[in-house]
């Protein structure tokens, strides 16, 4: 299959393939033994071939990749996913407690490798790549993907990590131990909307604009800083002309 690498595969066709060369039972493969990402009890995890990316859908990356990720696995008789290891360029660990997708904060992994964090800021940006050039959206329009890669980009540069809850009240990383509220916007002009209500959680406002296809910095400092124009209802806004350049000293 060397000429299938990179490509998403069934599992119908790769039995196919097996049966066909070498006279395999279809009944004897399965596919997510052989996969970077999934971990299933009683089975060596030692040859590696595809991403599983569905019940029937894998991505083919061949043998020794330098692949990047978590390592899942579904235990018996439980409904949710374990994460238990995770890939870095090619080397994987396990972890020493597996982690329950969807766990509480207590439970929840330690942190994301900054490798890890590239390769979903690389993974994200392509998926906006393509819904602007392929579907036509506006990025005005994906204001939830242009958000979360605002937060990636954030991560990145502060060499920080994102906070332990999805939609965490307040904040959405900590680097140096501060608290970092990120506002991404699309928009040239207008206001930026913060709530009044979380304002006090955050140690410092990270606001970042996506313009000609690429992500920029428009201000980095203590909460105490925000260029507040007004106030509506329970946001503050802030005005995106006065927003200044420059980091925090």
């Amino acid at each position: 299959m060397a000429d299938r690498v990179g490509n998403i595969v069934k599992s119908s066709e790769v039995k196919k393939v097996l049966l066909e060369t070498f006279g395999t039972k279809p009944s004897s493969v399965l596919l997510s033994d052989y996969c970077y990402n999934r971990y299933n009890a009683g089975i060596s995890f030692k040859q590696h071939l595809f991403v599983y990316m569905g019940r029937n859908a894998y991505k083919y990356i061949g043998e020794r990749a330098p692949y990047t990720g978590f390592i899942f696995q579904k235990p018996k008789n439980e409904m949710k996913e374990h994460i238990v290891g995770e890939w870095i360029n090619g080397q994987y660990s396990l972890f020493e407690k597996p982690v329950r997708v969807g766990a509480k904060d207590s439970e929840s992994i330690e942190s994301i490798s900054r490798e890890h964090l590239e390769k979903l800021y690389e993974e994200y940006f392509d998926i906006l790549t393509f819904e602007m050039a392929a579907l036509q959206c506006k990025p005005t329009e994906l204001r939830h993907l242009i958000g979360r890669l605002g937060e990636f980009y954030c991560a990145l540069q502060t060499d920080g990590e994102l906070a332990r809850e999805t939609n965490q009240h307040g904040f959405d990383v900590v680097s140096n131990g501060r608290k970092i509220s990120v506002k991404t916007t699309a928009q040239i002009t207008g206001f930026i909307p913060i709530n009044q209500n979380t304002f006090h959680l955050a140690d410092d406002f990270f606001i970042v604009q996506y313009t000609n296809h690429d992500f920029h910095l428009l201000f980095y400092r203590p909460k105490e800083e925000v260029p507040i124009a007004r106030k509506y209802e329970k946001t503050y806004e802030v005005d995106i002309h006065r927003l200044k350049n420059g980091n925090m000293s």
